[in-house]
């Protein structure tokens, strides 16, 4: 991710963003029942709210990580049927505040949640620069220096415990995302967060950092015929990582953008493009390549009508979902942002909701979310 700047009047805009990390945390328990959904559409909707007012559209319930399905009803002979539980809750931010979301709904809209209470204050880190949702609802937040277990209290996003990061090299973290259990631990799920100059670490219960991997360099074009400019330099990290558990076989996927001097941000494609990433080479720490394939620049799929002209906008969250990436982006100086809907299979998008006032710093989903692997 790149430093974000003056949020202009956006309340509370955050003004750093550079480099990242890859966290392994233990867990407590909380328990929320989550279920596969539909997978959906994508068209534009209105705007959402503010950082001080709750946003228009969205779903899900007033507070807690998600809500459950309601009861089944009986048949003749005494069968029960029961409703599927919704599935489990897209989280999204700014730098200062909490959106959900149900994922299953189309179109996807997402709703103000409430203010962190632990960044932008006195004292406190800038901005929160992503989430991570464990498989039972767990939310973790990170920013410069710190990782927070978050809950969620009416319309305030309480910072409920907060980890010091040891970090002696000065790596500012932004990306971050669980990894399943059994990939770095056989009876927890794994924090993994990254840095601009594309490099993934974790991080133990104490804080203390430990490389992961990197995603390689850039090549000559995407496989759609979409070229790079800065061929042959390390990929940089845009926004975000995400996994799914998907039923034993880990999967992952990562926004990242090429840039001429790694790690330096200056003059980056504007264009992310999908990475999928080799989920079990984690399990191993190194300075090697973990991606698994390339799915494309995150470009205008054909047969999309949504009266974007020109890019996106770097992606600085995204969340997995069915077939699908969701996609927040940010533009620069906080000049509002993004909501796409990306294909897991060729990167190609197409918008959702655009936003003039609310800047994406992060997102993220249950690793229990359902999906289904590109071919």
């Amino acid at each position: 991710m790149t430093p974000p700047h003056d949020a202009g009047n956006h309340p509370g805009r955050a003004t750093t963003l550079g480099l990242a990390l890859a966290a392994v945390i233990g867990l407590t328990a909380s328990a929320l029942s989550l279920a596969p959904g539909c997978a959906t559409g994508s068209n534009i909707g209105g705007e959402g709210g503010s950082s001080s007012s709750e946003g228009g559209g969205g779903s899900g319930p007033a507070s807690g990580p998600g809500g459950g399905g309601d009861g089944g009803s009986l048949f003749d002979g005494g069968v029960e049927e029961t409703t599927p539980l919704p599935p489990p809750p897209l989280y999204a931010h700014d730098r200062a505040a909490l959106y959900r979301g149900d994922p299953g709904a189309q179109p996807l809209a997402l709703s103000y949640v409430g203010l962190f209470d632990c960044v932008g204050g006195t004292g406190q880190d800038g901005s929160m620069t992503d989430l991570a949702v464990s498989s039972t609802g767990e939310i973790w937040g990170i920013s410069s220096d710190h990782v927070y277990r978050l809950e969620i209290q009416g319309t305030q996003v309480h910072c409920a415990e907060t980890i010091s990061l040891n970090n002696p090299s000065g790596t500012s973290f932004y990306g971050l995302a669980f990894v399943p259990r059994g990939v770095l631990a056989p009876d927890r799920e794994v924090l993994i967060a990254g840095n601009t100059a594309g490099e993934l670490w974790s991080v133990d219960q104490d804080g203390n950092i430990a490389r992961r991997g990197t995603f390689g360099v850039v090549p000559a074009n995407d496989g759609h015929g979409h070229t790079y400019a800065n061929v042959g330099k390390a990929w940089e990290l845009s926004g975000d990582i995400a996994f799914a558990e998907n039923n034993g076989n880990p999967l992952g996927f990562v926004t990242v953008r090429d840039c001429p001097n790694p790690p330096s941000t200056t003059n980056c494609n504007v264009v992310d493009t999908l990475l999928e990433i080799n989920v079990n080479a984690l399990a191993t720490a190194t300075t090697g390549s973990v991606t698994k394939s390339m799915r494309g620049q995150i470009v205008k799929r054909a047969g999309c009508n949504d009266g974007i002209v020109g890019d996106y906008g770097n992606m600085y969250g995204i969340g997995i979902y069915a077939d699908r990436v969701y996609g927040l982006s940010r533009f620069p100086q906080d000049m509002g942002g993004n909501l796409v809907d990306i294909s897991n299979a060729d990167g190609s998008a197409c918008l959702i909701q655009a936003f003039s006032s609310i800047a994406w710093y992060g997102a993220g989903i249950s690793t229990i979310v359902p999906v289904q692997a590109p071919q």
